[in-house]
């Protein structure tokens, strides 16, 4: 049994019209403004994630780069160096090479072994090694690493990669070997 009131089907033609005119409805408004106040919310945390993946980027590229000129050290039998690749920034790159003058440069003519040109944004790097006068890690063909100077004097210290608030250290201990720790999370063993 269906009972219509008269123009009660003509008003809701109208009233569907005027909603589609307008474009939403206030319960699509609101569901739409709680959207985009959850991602507003979400945006701190995405970025922080992003710094994150950065930062261990930058420090997994620098770990591979020693791996490499510890190895190739090994390999070859010749004193391998790890340098920044642009002026002393590490923060723009670095490259695995056979230095021939003693530079902490590449330059032509020299072997290049490994080369890791980092573009990552807001990236710091600040490297505490025992020669601290120029920007290098060099390792000796026992594949331990060393000083410019003498191969009896290694370049320990640590590397440290920043990206916002995030962080992470590359220590390099006197025997070659290199760990990875957070110094936020870690900081006894950092």
């Amino acid at each position: 049994m269906r009972c219509d009131v008269v123009g009660g089907n003509h008003s809701d033609k109208w009233s569907g019209a005027a909603r589609s005119m307008t474009g939403m409805g206030l319960l699509e408004a609101l569901i739409v403004c709680a959207l985009v106040g959850m991602l507003i919310r979400a945006m701190p945390a995405f970025h922080s994630l992003l710094d994150r993946a950065r930062v261990n980027l930058a420090c997994s590229e620098f770990h591979q780069a020693i791996l490499v000129a510890r190895a190739e050290a090994i390999r070859r039998q010749k004193r391998v160096d790890v340098v920044p690749a642009h002026a002393g920034d590490w923060r723009l790159g670095w490259v695995v090479l056979i230095d021939a003058d003693n530079n902490q440069r590449l330059d032509p003519g020299e072997l290049l072994i490994h080369r890791s040109e980092a573009e990552i944004p807001k990236l710091l790097v600040e490297a505490k090694l025992r020669d601290s006068k120029k920007m290098y890690l060099a390792f000796s063909p026992s594949g331990r690493p060393r000083s410019l100077g003498s191969a009896n004097i290694p370049q320990i210290g640590s590397v440290l990669f920043t990206v916002g608030q995030e962080r992470r250290k590359l220590v390099i201990s006197f025997l070659g070997r290199v760990r990875v720790c957070d110094p936020d999370r870690e900081a006894r063993a950092c």
